[in-house]
């Protein structure tokens, strides 16, 4: 195991219009805020979403893609680079109508109805690199 010690600089309530692609606003948020390493909280409900699971023993991605509206029950993320671009890695759990929960990565065509935005901006600044054995590009510490 490594750790870096970390100090928090900014902070940011932001909300992400509506309609909007949530990953998508956010990369764009955080690029315009000048921020390359932090972290993101976010709750809210999306029109639509698309999230990834990650099948580990093939080391591949698995979409999938809800057409409902869905409520955003927790939204927690970093932020880093990779190769000079800003990475977005968040996790979320989304509820239906019926209150049956999903989670995931996520990932671009997720489209908000209302989402509100904790950022935090943090330092030193952490980049990510491939790691052959989980086949993701990880955290750097």
């Amino acid at each position: 195991m490594s750790a870096v010690e970390t100090k928090p600089l900014r902070e940011f309530f932001c909300s992400v219009p509506y309609d909007a692609d949530l990953l998508l606003c956010l990369k764009d948020l955080v690029k315009k805020l000048g921020i390359n390493t932090g972290v993101i909280n976010f709750i809210g409900a999306l029109r639509g979403a698309t999230l990834y699971y990650y099948i580990q023993d093939e080391k591949r991605f698995h979409k999938n893609t809800f057409e409902d509206p869905m409520e955003i029950v927790s939204g927690i993320g970093n932020i880093a680079t990779l190769n000079d671009e800003h990475v977005i890695h968040c996790h979320v759990v989304l509820a239906d109508k019926n209150g049956t929960c999903y989670g995931g990565h996520l990932a671009e065509g997720s489209k908000v109805f209302a989402a509100e935005v904790h950022i935090r901006e943090l330092s030193p600044q952490t980049k990510r690199s491939f790691d052959p054995v989980t086949g993701l590009n990880l955290l750097q510490v």
